[in-house]
């Protein structure tokens, strides 16, 4: 491995540390986008293996990709047998193998066991080997359309393949962003603790209208409430999000996403949602507005008038939820300002047995360094033995820690 390669091994986190991801590439005009996925698996702390087919090989020069991860290029096979030392049953096999992108043609030969290329002959070794498998298909929008490209895809479904579809933009399905396919690599090698439960999160700030354009609000960012979706995603759930006004967007590859505005559009999101269907875990991670306007004005009220505001208390996301679902396992977060350690614990626990929620994450928002819009934060959090865990780290960080505190038998 290169110089350049080890400086970037692990700098946005370990998830993949120990991790070998053999990152096939066939001849799409995507495949100049394949060094930064390589990339960025390695950031997570992969060691990724490239794979090129002869066509790949053609469009994009393999020393690329030797400078990009620091490892030799396979382009044919030879006496190491690389096939079978990567994807066999050996001490070196892979945990993963990537195809991005793939193209019909190799789609159709990997479906129908056509082996005749070094990245088929790879992958081709790794579903006999049962080795995780991820394709990202990249064509003209018509091809995948083409009866036989869409039957060999979900037969590539039912060998165990997990499939990134494509963005469809200007007739061209199209490669999706490097994030989306290293996340997906994530979920593949993560823990599958939440596979098959369902999780609903709440992120963000909500709004309390007075007038016909202006609210009353909080700064919250919303990054907790989406780092905890984007978690449960990669420990397999079936996440649900509904965030609030916040400044950044929520992940595509989550299962559903609903924005809401105001705290009163949250709640009945929320209500109807534990009404439809069971959900495993509730978070409440979003910051709703505990006060709403008594009187609500249709029109812009003038800003030469004075305005006097009265406020009344917002309803209660929280202690309904055990009225509507009482078997979902309730998490809630609590912000209290310029609490001692004592204070702030003991403020958090009457407040999970009012709402009768199973853990609650409670943070003092007055320190400067951490608060709403921060990246980083000190949480408490507690359970009902009155057990208190803290945590001081990135919100990404929480959201790993509390998903693995988080307990599903009751």
């Amino acid at each position: 491995m290169s110089h350049t390669s080890k400086d970037i091994v692990g700098t946005l986190g370990n998830e993949l540390e120990g991790k070998t991801i053999i990152h096939c590439i066939t001849s799409s005009i995507s495949c100049f986008l394949a060094p930064q996925i390589s990339r960025k698996l390695m950031r997570y702390g992969a060691k990724v293996i490239p794979v090129l087919s002869p066509e790949a090989a053609k469009f994009i020069n393999p020393l690329i990709f030797e400078w990009a991860t620091g490892e030799i290029p396979i382009t044919k096979i030879e006496g190491q047998v690389e096939h079978v030392k990567y994807a066999g049953i050996s001490a070196n096999k892979a945990d993963l193998i990537l195809i991005a992108p793939i193209t019909a043609n190799s789609v159709s030969k990997l479906a129908n066991g056509i082996m005749d290329t070094t990245v088929t002959l790879v992958a081709g070794t790794a579903l006999g080997n049962k080795i995780p498998t991820i394709i990202v298909p990249t064509m003209h929008e018509v091809m995948l359309y083409n009866p036989a490209i869409k039957d060999n895809l979900e037969k590539l479904e039912k060998m165990g393949v997990e499939i990134l579809y494509p963005r469809i933009e200007e007739e061209k399905a199209k490669i999706p962003e490097t994030d989306e396919i290293v996340e997906y690599c994530l979920r593949a090698l993560n823990d599958s603790s939440l596979k098959n439960k369902t999780v609903l999160v709440t992120a963000g700030p909500t709004q309390a209208f007075f007038d016909g354009i202006r609210f009353i609000s909080n700064p919250s960012s919303g990054k907790m409430g989406f780092a905890i979706a984007n978690e449960a995603w990669r420990k397999g759930a079936k996440v649900k999000l509904v965030y609030g006004n916040t400044s950044s967007q929520p992940s595509e590859y989550l299962d559903e996403t609903v924005f809401t505005k105001t705290g009163d559009e949250m709640l009945v999101e929320v209500k109807n949602s534990l009404s439809k269907q069971h959900y495993d875990i509730v978070i409440l991670a979003a910051a709703m507005n505990d006060f709403k306007p008594k009187e609500v004005r249709d029109e812009k009220i003038s800003s030469r008038e004075s305005l006097k505001i009265e406020l009344e208390p917002a309803d209660k996301l929280a202690d309904i939820i055990k009225e509507i679902s009482p078997n979902s396992i309730l998490v809630l977060f609590k912000a209290e300002y310029k609490k001692e350690d004592e204070e702030l614990s003991e403020a958090a626990l009457k407040r999970m047995k009012q709402a009768k929620a199973d853990y609650i994450v409670a943070n003092d928002v007055s320190i400067k360094k951490y608060g709403f819009q921060s990246d980083d934060n000190r949480v408490v959090i507690l359970d009902t033995n009155n057990e208190s865990i803290w945590i001081e780290g990135t919100k990404n960080l929480i959201a790993k820690e509390l998903l693995k505190i988080i307990k599903l038998e009751k």
